[in-house]
């Protein structure tokens, strides 16, 4: 009832300043808002793509900023479903999506349009081909929450406008081994809540000369490979916190410790013993935040405060 109200109220206002499609055209399933951008297109229940297709053609002419899909089923999105929108951000909301296009392409017409592609809280197993993407060109955003995508199993492909990836509670335990490499603009990734246990450097770019900020925390990791640091000359914000670390090794995390911003280790079964002696007089980042948890007379204590004194084996 909520719905038809609201739609009712919005297609007379936004039809009368000529940004919507008439309401007929995009009723029962969608209704047409501002958020202040643009005008959005917000649709529910949409159960097969044969339901979707005359709606956004219905907007072809209309300056249409974003698109909403929530509480819908979809197989695919038809490839061609865009040609002739003006669409720059697409967002799915507890909506079983389970492949961006029919074809070898996603997103077909919105190649120097679309900016953002976030989907999330949809719980079902599903496996994305990210190659479909390889030609959307202003593509700065991709975000997935709450989707239950288990493996990254294939190299993203290049695509040089991406500033930010985020996969976060995704149940993701398998990365492939040079899943970001070609990502040679990234400046944000986020891969927190998974089940993430290995990580190779030759899965981020080389160089990383734009990778700024990772975020690990509440994953499965308990070492790092050296060298994972490697070429990341602005890297500046690294979370790790709540995973399996019991020690730190200096070759892993020397490089850190010295030239990061921040740095976090919190929820981590660190065991300060003789092995951590190696840490007392390094120097350590503005913000950094680690605590041993074992022997029982250190637990709780930072790392900034241990002595070599109080480090035995």
């Amino acid at each position: 009832m909520m719905f038809s109200i609201l739609c009712l109220f919005l297609s007379v206002v936004w039809s009368a300043m000529g940004q919507c499609p008439p309401a007929e055209d995009i009723a029962p399933h969608c209704i047409c808002k501002d958020l202040g951008d643009g005008p959005m297109l917000l649709c529910e229940k949409i159960m097969s793509a044969e339901q979707l297709i005359p709606i956004i053609k219905s907007t072809d002419t209309y300056p249409m900023f974003a698109l909403t899909l929530m509480d819908s089923t979809l197989l695919y999105i038809p490839s061609n479903l865009f040609k002739n929108t003006k669409y720059e951000k697409i967002r799915f909301v507890n909506t079983q999506l389970m492949s961006l296009s029919d074809g070898d392409l996603a997103f077909e017409g919105l190649e120097d349009l679309l900016e953002e592609i976030r989907a999330t809280d949809a719980h079902y197993i599903t496996q994305w081909d990210w190659s479909q993407l390889r030609n959307q060109r202003a593509l700065r955003l991709i975000d997935v929450h709450l989707i239950e995508l288990h493996a990254l199993d294939q190299e993203f492909p290049a695509l040089e406008s991406l500033r930010t990836l985020g996969i976060s509670k995704a149940d993701i335990s398998f990365i492939h081994p040079t899943a970001f490499s070609s990502l040679k603009n990234l400046e944000l990734l986020i891969l927190r809540d998974n089940s993430i246990s290995d990580l190779t450097r030759s899965m981020f770019p080389s160089p990383s000369n734009h990778l700024t900020i990772i975020n690990l925390s509440n994953n499965q990791l308990s070492s790092l490979p050296d060298g994972l640091f490697d070429n990341m000359p602005n890297l500046s914000d690294l979370d790790l916190s709540y995973n399996k670390f019991a020690a730190l090794s200096e070759e892993a995390f020397l490089w850190p410790l010295e030239h990061l911003q921040t740095l976090t280790l919190t929820g981590n079964p660190i065991r300060c013993d003789c092995r951590m002696r190696w840490i007392v007089d390094v120097k350590k980042p503005m913000y950094f935040q680690a605590y041993c948890s074992q022997p029982d007379n250190l637990k709780d204590v930072s790392l900034d405060y241990i002595t070599k004194k109080s480090l035995w084996c």
